[in-house]
């Protein structure tokens, strides 16, 4: 029987756009052996990704009982490697446990590093994540890549293709797509919803049509954008006209349909995180919005770390905003970004 081979990857949506190139790089590499994916129950929601792939559904943090039933799994199962894509540091004990099983590992360089260096040397080949000197370093996305020997075989296994939507919006030929972050704009820059409002509407004037979405189960920015804009509703799949605007707010949409209308999108225009670095990956112009909350010369350093970690690697636009919204909007009309 052909040996089994295992990807970690139960962590934030984000962080699995972050790690697609180094999963298709193992699928390449072991397309002979039957391969196994635990994900979480965040992002398990973009499964479609890896239709050839076995998928178990795990917490994002991990119970006992969840970490007793993966040590057997591995007791029961041929395992030939296992890619630990997130760092969590119980995974970093199984190879204490489970000595014939090749284990490659994302680690983590930081105050409390991700495993210790005892641990480390269980470790097959790990690839690291340096997040103590800010000096010169390769992208997360880089990184994970690194972890896998390289293969004569390019072939792409992902998959951007669903049979069915669970919808029957009809999106417009062209259209900006922009996301509303509330740590964003609310914790960060201190805006307020109606300046919310004022930003859409400069992107309706200047991209012509907007389609646009919020964090999930925020009732309260929900249904403040539903009251202003055009709505689609993912939830009884319900459209409300309430104006002739070019706005069309999509409210709850997640999983394939939100991956679908990113993907139909002609520019995507989102705070720096999940939306961002789905539009880096389907190739669309994206530009990234960030604010930087400075208190002192360490929170500085770890910004610079963190944005040198996170960005992706090439061709990456981003947009400092500013506490001051007038400032902020006088920054987007500078930027061509048509």
């Amino acid at each position: 029987m052909t040996s089994k081979v295992l990807i970690l990857k139960n962590d934030r949506t984000g962080d699995l756009f972050v790690s697609l190139q180094a999963i298709n790089k193992i699928i390449n590499k072991h397309s002979n052996q039957e391969i196994n994916i635990f994900l979480s129950h965040i992002n398990h929601k973009f499964d479609f990704l890896f239709p050839k792939l076995k998928k178990k559904v795990l917490s994002l943090n991990l119970t006992i009982f969840e970490k007793i039933k993966i040590f057997f799994y591995l007791m029961l199962n041929d395992i030939d490697s296992i890619y630990i894509l997130s760092p969590k540091n119980f995974y970093y004990y199984l190879p204490l446990f489970f000595r014939k099983i090749k284990f490659y590992g994302i680690t983590i360089k930081s105050s409390r590093s991700r495993p210790n260096n005892f641990l480390k040397k269980y470790l097959f080949k790990y690839s690291e994540i340096n997040r103590v000197d800010i000096t010169k370093r390769k992208s997360s996305y880089i990184i994970q890549e690194d972890l896998i020997e390289n293969t004569d075989k390019t072939k792409n296994f992902l998959s951007m293709s669903k049979i069915n939507h669970n919808h029957i919006f009809e999106y417009p030929n062209k259209y900006v797509y922009f996301h509303y972050k509330h740590n964003l704009f609310d914790n960060l820059l201190g805006w307020e919803l109606n300046n919310i409002i004022s930003l859409i509407k400069f992107l309706e004037k200047k991209y012509s049509f907007v389609i646009f979405s919020s964090e999930l189960n925020n009732k309260k920015i929900n249904k403040f954008f539903s009251e202003k804009f055009n709505t689609y509703d993912f939830t009884d799949k319900k459209k409300k006209l309430i104006n002739n605007d070019k706005i069309i707010f999509l409210k709850d949409v997640d999983g394939y349909d939100l991956f679908y209308a990113v993907k139909s999108s002609n520019i995507v225009i989102s705070p720096e995180g999940i939306i961002s670095h789905m539009g880096y990956y389907l190739k669309k112009k994206t530009l990234a919005l960030l604010h930087f909350n400075l208190k002192n010369p360490q929170g500085f350093i770890n910004q610079i770390i963190s944005c040198k970690e996170w960005f992706p690697p090439n061709h990456y636009l981003y947009l400092v905003l500013k506490k001051n919204f007038n400032k902020s909007i006088l920054k987007l009309k500078k930027r061509n970004f048509i």
